[in-house]
């Protein structure tokens, strides 16, 4: 018999490495912060209640992962368009599948923590609206409100950034 954290991990590790990788880009992070996830997972995994699936509770505990990784790095992490290193993104990178797909990320950057987790977990990892809201600790409502507001907030930076191209 398989140990069921190995199933867990080998089942969700990419969805929640491109969470974090799409709320950081940066690989090494995103690298961190999942095993983190995951180390935090496994500690808690009796103490789980089945109130929500396993995968809304893992992206719980990733996001909080990466809220703490991000209050404790604020300074280090600021992130200003000019200070981003091109030659970073002219390598090739196998979780980017275009310029347009550079563009959307440094959007996603630029957006509040809130609004980017919004655009992740439902517009890119595809999870429902129920799902965000647990996540996110919000009612539907809420979270169907906010997810408005990124998107619309999303437009309005990508379409500046495109502006200055």
């Amino acid at each position: 018999m398989s140990d069921p954290r190995i199933e867990l991990y080998e089942t969700y590790k990419n969805a929640i490495f491109l969470y974090l990788y799409r709320s950081t880009l940066n690989e090494h992070i995103a690298e961190d912060l999942t095993q983190d996830t995951f180390l935090k997972a496994f500690q808690s995994l009796s103490s789980f209640r089945s109130e929500s699936s396993l995968k809304t509770w893992l992206f719980k505990i990733a996001r909080n992962t990466y809220i703490n990784f991000s209050k404790k790095k604020q300074n280090k992490m600021e992130y200003q368009s000019d200070l981003i290193d091109q030659q970073k993104f002219n390598q090739p990178d196998p979780y980017k599948r275009s310029d347009d797909q550079h563009q959307i990320e440094l959007t996603l950057l630029k957006l509040q923590e809130n609004y980017r987790t919004y655009i992740i977990l439902r517009d890119v990892n595809g999870l429902s609206y129920e799902e965000v809201a647990a996540i996110t600790n919000e009612s539907i409502g809420q979270m169907k409100v906010g997810l408005y507001r990124a998107r619309k907030k999303f437009r309005e930076i990508y379409r500046e950034m495109e502006a200055r191209e």
